[in-house]
């Protein structure tokens, strides 16, 4: 996640003693670059591109201040850190208003003067992920956008467009949350950053996950129709909900449901495409969890296998499906959801993947209590479609352990 490279400081002094003790405080672990004034400051900036920048207020020529509003318009996400001397408290709040990070008084306690460092060196490294992660999300979604509206022009594709929008529409809204989350987590680095850390890493693991389904979604648009376009193998049931649980705990947390999970431990390999399977889950268990959101209730995720078969329970206990709705579930568009909050493919598509892996989908729902979808697939045992290379039939045999 973050980079293992050490951090890099710009030290802004025109004192020499400050800018010496600095650079001989920080220079067993960081990379340290000094300067005398503003404008060689903003020089190393260019050429340097540091992690976290300490420069003090008051200097001849350009102020701090002046600094600031230059390296601002530079660079937004470098962390500085602003030297003050006594009686600069309200110009130190100033440089606070114009987008400084944080403020040290002079003569400045080193152990403190390290801990902010390490601080704000974290602090810039995951705000220029998270931006480089939000770029990246948007040109996916331009590009997504410019395909589909060539691919619209011809008739026969209309309806893969629109399961193409449909499966999208869950990843993106997970990547938004997360990068939500962690822009307020970030928000709060000049109070506490170490307990937060690991959390936030873990929301930007969350976020390189979900960017590379939405990758993994384009590639299959772009080769829809051709032989290579699905590639079945053995799937891991198991994994693949572990896989896909911080993203719809998430959407859990979000819509004020909670998620139970009693997964089978052997006998849970089936032959699909992995990201296919994928898609048939996570269409389940999001309906489910916009189920249970109307009465803040639980959904529990099952898996129930034998030599035979397994078969995945995906159980709310919502609303339910009135009964004379229950003939129309799997036609296309049809939907109870508010305008703009379904478009009733999801369960057409997740049959289809479902039919195409030799399966079958069963609903069994009470209006009032709530809806059991269960999802049951054919085991795969290697011997009967072909033997497998070694490396495929180790990993096959670690998953059953």
């Amino acid at each position: 996640m973050v980079s293992a490279a050490p951090g890099t400081v710009l030290v802004i002094d025109d004192e020499r003693g400050p800018r010496e003790s600095l650079r001989i405080l920080l220079k067993p672990t960081y990379e340290v670059h000094c300067a005398e004034s503003v404008d060689e400051g903003v020089a190393f900036l260019k050429r340097f591109d540091p992690d976290v920048i300490v420069m003090d207020i008051h200097m001849p020529g350009k102020s701090g201040i002046q600094g600031l509003k230059e390296i601002r318009e530079y660079d937004p996400m470098v962390s500085v850190i602003m030297l003050t001397g006594y009686g600069t408290l309200d110009t130190a709040q100033q440089a606070l208003r114009l987008g400084a990070n944080d403020y040290v008084k002079k003569p400045f306690d080193t152990r403190q003067m390290l801990k902010l460092i390490e601080q704000y060196v974290q602090r810039t490294r995951h705000e220029r992920q998270r931006r480089e992660l939000s770029r990246d999300t948007e040109e996916i979604n331009q590009q997504l956008i410019d395909e589909m509206l060539q691919m619209e022009q011809l008739a026969s594709l209309g309806r893969v467009s629109a399961e193409f929008a449909h499966d999208l529409k869950n990843p993106l809204t997970i990547v938004l949350g997360y990068v939500e989350l962690l822009t307020e987590q970030l928000r709060s680095v000049k109070e506490v950053m170490g307990e937060h850390y690991y959390e936030t890493e873990k929301y930007l693991e969350i976020i390189e996950q979900n960017v590379a389904r939405c990758q993994e979604l384009a590639r299959m648009w772009q080769t829809m129709g051709k032989a290579e376009s699905q590639v079945p193998g053995p799937v891991c049931i198991r994994e693949l909900i572990d896989e896909m649980r911080a993203g719809i705990e998430f959407l859990a947390v979000h819509d004020k449901a909670s998620i139970e999970y009693d997964l089978a431990e052997t006998g849970d390999v089936v032959w699909a495409c992995r990201s296919e399977m994928m898609r048939a889950l996570h269409n389940v268990v999001s309906n489910a969890i916009h189920a249970a959101a109307t009465s803040k209730g639980t959904v529990r995720i099952s898996t129930v296998a034998d030599e035979r078969s397994i078969r995945i329970h995906v159980k709310d206990d919502g609303c339910g499906i009135p009964p004379e709705n229950m003939h129309a579930i799997f036609e296309p568009y049809f939907t109870t959801k508010e305008h703009g909050k379904g478009t009733g493919l999801g369960l057409v598509i997740t049959k289809k993947i479902v039919t195409e892996c030799n399966g079958s989908i069963h609903i069994d729902s009470v209006l009032g209590e709530g809806s059991d979808v269960c999802l049951e697939l054919p085991v795969y045992h290697a011997m009967r479609i072909m033997p497998a290379p070694a490396k495929r039939e180790a990993r096959l045999v670690a998953c059953q352990a």
